[in-house]
């Protein structure tokens, strides 16, 4: 049986990022809705969104020809767990390099280690609520 392309995705989704569906839809930059809509198959995927599926979900290009065509891809390990760890890794070196392009919140972040689990968690609360209030501004 032949798995359809908004299955894959939903299954990319949440076995291989485990993202829930608004932290995917906010990374994408749709709404909640419109991502369970392409994930259950109500709306075709626009072919636009596919490279941004495959960017945000960072999809390596032998996994997306799969998701896209079928293709087999023996040679290539697909398993959940792998392409998790691939995931990680990949959005590890993205926060390095932005730290590294900012000093000085990289410095902030330096000076958090040396704070009690306590007011680092308040640290992290105030910056949590800071974002929320940002992206609803």
């Amino acid at each position: 049986m032949e798995i359809e392309l908004h299955e894959e995705l939903q299954r990319y989704r949440k076995e291989v990022l485990e993202l829930s569906q608004g932290e995917a839809a906010e990374r994408l930059n749709i709404g909640s809705s419109s991502l369970s809509n392409y994930e259950r198959g109500i709306r075709e995927i626009p072919s636009k969104m596919l490279p941004k599926f495959k960017e945000v979900y960072k999809i390596p290009t032998k996994e997306m020809n799969r998701i896209l065509y079928g293709e087999n891809t023996d040679e290539y390990n697909s398993d959940p767990m792998v392409l998790r760890e691939s995931f990680e890794n990949e959005e590890t070196a993205a926060i390095i390099q932005m730290l590294d392009e900012h000093p000085k919140l990289k410095r902030v972040l330096a000076s958090l280690t040396y704070q009690t689990d306590k007011r680092k968690e308040k640290f992290s609360n105030q910056v949590s609520q800071l974002y929320n209030f940002i992206r609803e501004w």
